[in-house]
């Protein structure tokens, strides 16, 4: 790997942790989203994707154990966002979002991609964006195909 594409990689990393950094600054300061940590919003929107989805399929989607799982869904079914489901033979709960719970991430989104798009739209394009998404899209797509590729 050349120097050029290390340091690229760096930014990279640098960046992520920024922009995790300014969202947990957007929820602290926001009087709805401050009770919530962007874990656990992020846990919630994971839900909302896959409905009846299990504790241990959202700790894998996270990559984290279980127990680190067992207290967001804790705090999200206390405050009425999500409803936990148990199987006829008691064995499998199934997790899914309430419409208070999908109430509350339409806030989340509308307020970050509100402050994100304020900050963006100084320096870049609406197509530039679309076009960096696209990007962040196809990034995805081969951490999927890796993560797929190990479980086999």
């Amino acid at each position: 790997m050349s120097q050029e594409l290390f340091t690229a990689y760096s930014k990279f990393s640098e960046a992520i942790l920024e922009v995790n950094a300014y969202v947990a600054d957007i929820f602290a300061n926001h009087e709805e989203l401050k009770a919530y940590s962007p874990q656990q919003l992020q846990t919630l929107r994971i839900i909302k994707k896959n409905p009846a989805i299990s504790q241990s399929e959202i700790a894998d989607i996270q990559g984290v154990f279980k127990t680190a799982i067992s207290n967001r869904i804790k705090k999200l079914e206390q405050d009425g966002l999500i409803a936990i489901l148990t199987n006829q033979d008691l064995r499998k709960k199934a997790i899914s979002i309430t419409q208070k719970g999908t109430e509350l991430l339409v806030i989340s989104e509308t307020v970050i991609f509100e402050n994100l798009n304020e900050l963006l739209a100084e320096r870049f394009t609406g197509d530039e964006i679309i076009k960096f998404t696209s990007q962040l899209d196809e990034i995805v797509k081969c951490l999927k195909m890796k993560k797929d590729g190990d479980k086999q």
